[in-house]
């Protein structure tokens, strides 16, 4: 039996957690199932990054946000490509691929990876980007959400539950081990032994609340000798640096722009925090906690369905710096037992949230999608 041919679409502008989730999901595919290809659509790293990972990787450039002309090329690629299905990730992405698949006789998934409204707070970029995806949302035949959080949203949004799929996503392998020069983090930071490093690890968007982690690490600081580190770029860099600088921690706090071997610095790590106001999965806290590293994390969206609070991690309202801060201190303070909810957590990683479980999962909907029986 052929492989179900499915063209993977998405805007690929920046390489985030649904560019993540695609390498990892090609990389643990069955090839006998499922044959992936993917489509940007713009001119982006992805492309580069996708082609050295062995994807066959396709740019359909768009001219400007709303170039309905680049759907007629996507048509004519799913077409003269022979592909089965067209999964979309992303407004644009789903947009585009939605009428691009109607044109060409094929069946649409989009897996939906958080909201829109987190990921275009501006009011106009919000109001837009809604009404394309709810003028074309009947064109999706099946939806895959990264956490049952999100399939609630879409659900009382009027999407038919039995046209959603949870898939949570998964880690690779070497995701599990530890990098052997960790340590070489902390002699870069000049921190002497025994100094706790508490870090994050997110783009400088607001969702992901920097504000409150530095708010926080204030507090931490004015009992608790410690560093911070705040590892990943975005365009609230420049004012979180001078919150920090007004918040006198400036000295305590490292910014550390955009890193490429992110698990190295996040295996330097003492504890995790995940200070967001809003997370469709969670998998930062995923990552951290297959690393041994123990996590704090905010009480939003998918990320209690990763981290069990007192169990595997630490559970904080959002926006709330103060609880943050008591959550932090109490990890710092009690070392053994932090550990010991970072083991835990490594061991539901392993159960749960691996790339091959998420292939598997994902196999059995594109099968069952192209109309094909289970081998």
């Amino acid at each position: 039996m052929a492989p179900v041919k499915v063209l993977h679409v998405i805007g690929g502008g920046e390489f985030g957690g649904a560019e993540r989730h695609i390498l990892n999901l090609a990389g643990a595919i069955d090839p006998q199932a499922a044959e992936i290809a993917v489509l940007c659509l713009f001119s982006a790293p992805f492309v580069k990054i996708a082609s050295e990972a062995g994807i066959r990787a396709l740019a359909v450039p768009m001219r400007y946000k709303a170039d309905l002309g680049a759907a007629g090329k996507l048509a004519a690629l799913v077409q003269e490509g022979g592909y089965d299905l067209v999964h979309t990730h992303g407004v644009r992405a789903n947009l585009l691929g939605r009428l691009a698949a109607r044109k060409a006789g094929r069946k649409v998934v989009t897996t939906v990876h958080s909201l829109l409204e987190k990921d275009y707070p501006g009011l106009l970029s919000c109001l837009a980007n809604s009404l394309a995806e709810k003028a074309t949302r009947g064109l999706t035949d099946h939806f895959i959400t990264v956490s049952a959080a999100l399939k609630a949203r879409l659900v009382s949004g009027g999407v038919p539950e039995n046209k959603i799929t949870v898939i949570y996503n998964g880690i690779v392998p070497q995701e599990f081990i530890r990098p052997a020069n960790a340590e070489a983090v902390r002699e870069r930071l000049g921190l002497a032994a025994g100094t706790p490093l508490v870090g994050i690890v997110a783009r400088l968007h607001a969702v992901k609340g920097h504000r409150y982690f530095l708010e926080a690490a204030r507090q931490v600081l004015l009992s608790r000798p410690a560093r911070f580190l705040v590892v990943g770029d975005g365009p609230l860099r420049r004012g979180l640096e001078e919150l920090a600088a007004k918040l006198d921690i400036a000295g305590r706090v490292t910014f550390t722009g955009f890193v490429e071997d992110v698990r190295l610095y996040m295996a330097s790590l003492d504890l995790l925090v995940v200070s967001s106001l809003w997370e469709g999965f969670g998998l930062t806290a995923v990552e951290a906690m297959a690393l041994g590293v123990p996590v704090v994390a905010t009480e939003v969206g998918g990320l209690p369905e990763v981290v069990r609070h007192g169990e595997t991690g630490l559970l904080v309202p959002p926006a709330d710096a103060g609880a943050l801060a008591g959550s932090i201190a109490w990890m710092l303070d009690h070392p053994g037992q932090a550990r010991e909810m970072a083991e835990k957590g490594g061991k539901v990683v392993r159960e749960k949230f691996t790339a091959a479980a998420m292939a598997r999962r994902t196999e059995e909907l594109y099968r069952r999608l192209a109309g094909w029986k289970h081998c």
